[in-house]
Parts: structure tokens; sequence; C-alpha cells
């Protein structure tokens, strides 16, 4: 009896282990002591209501990686380069605001103000030369000039057209940013409430994405429940239960190799 305790205590510890070097590569990947965020609302979907693995959806959980671990790339850099994440070109970030909960979106083009010339500029905009961006200087002219309002075509998984006056904004430098599910840039609609998004504002970069998990989170708390795509659930249930039954399968495993451990002692 207490031999067999012993065995299943051994079990218990062996998987305690497990679980404690995964959390432990989670945070030496992330880098940050809360690595883990819950996606609620739907503005990096590309989907109006299909959940889909490799894509930002409403219950997905994001791990976060902390910004001086790795370099943004935007969109349109990603653009020139092939460098793509969650389904589009470049990186999504996290970021704060001034008021409410910080912000997953994608970084889309870095803005450079210089005080000086009094000038907005955007050099990457030297590769993305395909007729999809323009100002009031007219198409693909001058991107260390930018003037009036600037418009990018093709973005998102809908393609659409994004437009911001960039006399409007506030004059420091920093990233231009929209939701993968939206059709305008957050500058334009309030939803950054501090204009660009400088590396002040970064939180994280989103790192790695798990689907479903967070709706627990959105269900218990009975949070933007309409929002959570229609097939996130099944698949939930599916992947509670594969975990489920990987546990009981290591705990076999681990109970299998003590038993034979023991006889083979006993020979």
């Amino acid at each position: 009896m207490d031999e067999d305790i012993t065995d299943i205590m051994k079990i218990v510890v062996a998987l305690f282990i497990t679980f404690m070097l995964v959390f432990g590569a989670l945070f030496l990947y992330s880098g940050m002591n809360k690595p883990l965020t819950v996606v609620e609302s739907g503005s990096m979907q590309h989907s109006d209501n299909e959940s889909k693995i490799g894509v930002i959806d409403t219950g997905d959980i994001v791990v976060m990686v902390k910004p001086d671990k790795k370099k943004i790339t935007s969109y349109v850099e990603g653009y020139h380069n092939g460098y793509s994440k969650f389904g589009d070109y470049g990186d999504v970030i996290i970021y704060y605001r001034d008021q409410g909960n910080p912000v997953i979106h994608r970084a889309i083009l870095w803005l450079d103000w210089d005080p000086i010339s009094e000038r907005w500029s955007a050099p990457s905009l030297k590769y993305f030369d395909n007729g999809r961006w323009k100002d009031d200087n007219g198409i693909n002219k001058d991107y260390n000039d930018l003037k009036g309002t600037l418009i990018i075509e093709g973005l998102g998984w809908k393609g659409y057209t994004a437009s911001i006056n960039l006399d409007g904004l506030e004059k420091h430098s920093g990233y231009l940013t929209s939701g993968d599910n939206n059709y305008y840039f957050d500058q334009d609609k309030g939803i950054s409430t501090s204009g660009l998004i400088d590396h002040s504002h970064i939180k994280a970069i989103a790192g790695i994405e798990i689907p479903w998990f967070g709706c627990i989170k959105l269900y218990l708390n009975d949070k933007n429940i309409s929002k959570i795509p229609d097939n996130s659930l099944p698949c939930l249930i599916v992947a509670i239960i594969d975990v489920i039954f990987f546990f009981l399968m290591m705990m076999t495993i681990t109970n299998c190799y003590y038993i034979w451990k023991k006889e083979r002692n006993k020979g």
C-alpha cells in the first residue's frame, strides 16, 4: 500500500515538473511577468463568425513578448520582405491607451515627424511602390514629405482602404495601427487616444496564439460572449478533451514505467 502511494506521488511530481517546465519556457520566451492576455474583441478576426488557427480571434489567448526582445516589423515592411504574422504582413502589437484596456492590433506603418522641418515622412513606403498608397502629392510620390491625407489600400483580410488626415495627428513619431477586421486606422476613429503609437506606449508584441482557451474567461465573466465565433466552443471542448487525454496518457506511461522498474528490481 505504501509503495502504491509512493508511486502515485512520483507520477504527480513528474506531471508537476512537466507543467512547470512548460510554463518556465513560456516565461523565458515572453520575458514578461504576466505573459498571457485574452482577446476580448473581434477586431483581428479574418472571418465574421469563424475561428481560425493562426489568426487572432475573440476568446484566443495571446502569449506576449517583451518589446525589447524583438524588432517590430510593420505591415508595409513585411509586405516588402515577406514577413507575416497571424495571417497578414507585419507584427501585431499590444499597446496602452490613456483610457481603457490595451489594444491588440497590427502595426501598419511607422510615421516620422521632424519638428525642425515640420514634415511627416515614412521611409518604408519606398518599397511599397505598387500604387497602393497616396497623399495630397499624388500616388507614390514623396514619402519623405507626406502631406494632407495619407491613403493606403488593400489592408486587412477584406482588402479595405484606410485613410488618415496627417494634419490632425499629434506631432510625434509612431505607428499607424489597425485591426485586421476593421476598415480604418485606430488613429482615425479615436481607438488610440494618444495618436500614433510610439515605443513608450507599446506593452508587448504578440508572439503565440493559443486558440479558444480564453473563451473560458469570457464565459465565466459573461463578457463579449456574442463576439465569440460560432465554432470556438466546439473546438474548445475538443481541445479540453485532448488535454485531459494527454495527461491521462502521461500518467499511464509513467505508471507503467514504475511498475516495470519495480518488477525488474524484484527479478
